[in-house]
């Protein structure tokens, strides 16, 4: 048995020497102790970051909300709802960079790319998006939850040119779809390679 465990003999051990002296108190912390002791199972259950991997979507829906994951949707999968989760903290502390977009991203799209605007020749604080999308359809809802993430997470003068979804096998490219601009929805190009 671990010596520094919540034991009866550990917690009555912590018990003031002015307390251990009078004999009512000393019955009522060795009656708390036993109960306690016996609750181990109870107060494991409430170790909530270490066993986010094990928590029930409904009860990731409130973490993300008491976490203040504004950006949370209760549409993504349990897994999604995972990752986004345990990045909530970086993102919070990294907010307006590149690595916000990414990291928030990437818990829908886990190979997400940002490249900015030398990168590709574009202008002056423009960026595009580049998304994995091999192992499924183009979805319109999923697709407008990503524009209004990469607006949330992205440094306000930065101006998102296209979102590019890559697929498969790069052969054809197909264009649809719009971009956001300072917050509003422009028509842009998004491109489709499969």
């Amino acid at each position: 048995m671990n010596d520094h465990g919540i034991t009866a003999e550990n917690l009555l051990a912590s018990l003031p020497e002015a307390l251990k002296q009078d004999p009512k108190m000393q019955a009522l912390a060795s009656s708390i102790a036993d109960v306690l002791s016996k609750r181990m199972d109870e107060i494991q259950s409430i170790e909530i970051y270490a066993r986010i991997d094990e928590l029930p979507s409904s009860l990731l829906d409130i973490l993300a909300q008491d976490f203040k994951v504004d950006w949370w949707d209760a549409n993504y999968t349990v897994e999604e709802k995972r990752r986004t989760l345990k990045e909530s903290w970086r993102v919070h502390r990294i907010l307006g960079t590149k690595a916000a977009v990414v990291t928030a991203i990437s818990a829908i799209y886990p190979d997400a790319q940002v490249l900015e605007w030398w990168e590709y020749g574009g202008k002056p604080f423009h960026f595009r998006l580049l998304l994995d999308n091999k192992h499924e359809k183009i979805d319109p809802e999923k697709h407008r939850r990503v524009l209004d993430r990469v607006e949330y997470y992205k440094n306000l003068r930065s101006i998102l040119d296209d979102v590019e979804y890559v697929g498969p096998a790069a052969s054809a490219t197909h264009y649809a779809g719009a971009g956001v601009q300072g917050g509003e929805i422009i028509d842009s190009a998004i491109a489709i390679r499969y």
